[in-house]
């Protein structure tokens, strides 16, 4: 868990921690993120991490919920200004992509270092957090609600996956139509 609080000092030691983080897992061969480490890079002391983080995960949580809450938060601040300028509206896969190439090498750290699990949950809290403006018609405490979010993370995290496994070289466009196939098959739309 994380205790950060509004107070400037502690959200400062806590960019330096995520500063520190994200140097360790893109390194060419990610390090282990124990806390002595991580304090050392950052120049914080324990105290200070254990007044802001419980464990190294906890701070890598932290940093991919406030990431990907930029991310939804983002797509759903161009969305609105193109449907109030008659503006066509990007697809969420290529906006999704194009964050992915601004931040591959700590998106490629993470997953080589065996975290994409906190990409997944750090995804499923922001589409929680804004299903009142994304999903309108559906109800957050409803069971299709859960499917749909947990699937949609789903997809998402596979299609990250499968971008680094293949050298974080597909181009946005290519893995829009990577997607769009695969939910065409899924609705049996795709007989090949």
């Amino acid at each position: 868990m994380y205790h950060i609080k509004e107070d400037k000092r502690e959200q400062r030691s806590a960019e330096l921690l995520v500063g520190a983080a994200r140097s360790l897992l893109t390194s060419e061969e990610p390090l282990s993120l124990n806390i002595a480490l991580l304090c050392r890079v950052a120049g914080v002391s324990r105290t200070t991490f254990y007044r802001l983080f419980d464990t190294p995960q906890d701070l890598l949580q932290y940093a991919a919920e406030r990431a990907l809450r930029k991310v939804v938060s983002g797509y759903l601040q161009i969305r609105n200004e193109a449907q109030k300028t008659g503006a066509p509206v990007p697809t969420p896969t290529r906006w999704y992509v194009e964050i992915f190439y601004a931040n591959t090498d700590i998106i490629r750290g993470l997953i080589r270092s065996g975290r994409s699990g906190i990409l997944l949950g750090a995804h499923k809290m922001a589409l929680r957090e804004y299903a009142q403006e994304l999903f309108p018609d559906l109800d957050p405490a409803s069971d299709e609600f859960v499917y749909f979010v947990d699937m949609r993370s789903s997809l998402l995290l596979g299609a990250v996956n499968a971008w680094v496994e293949t050298g974080c070289h597909t181009s946005a466009w290519e893995i829009e139509q990577y997607v769009s196939r695969q939910l065409k098959f899924l609705n049996g739309e795709d007989s090949e």
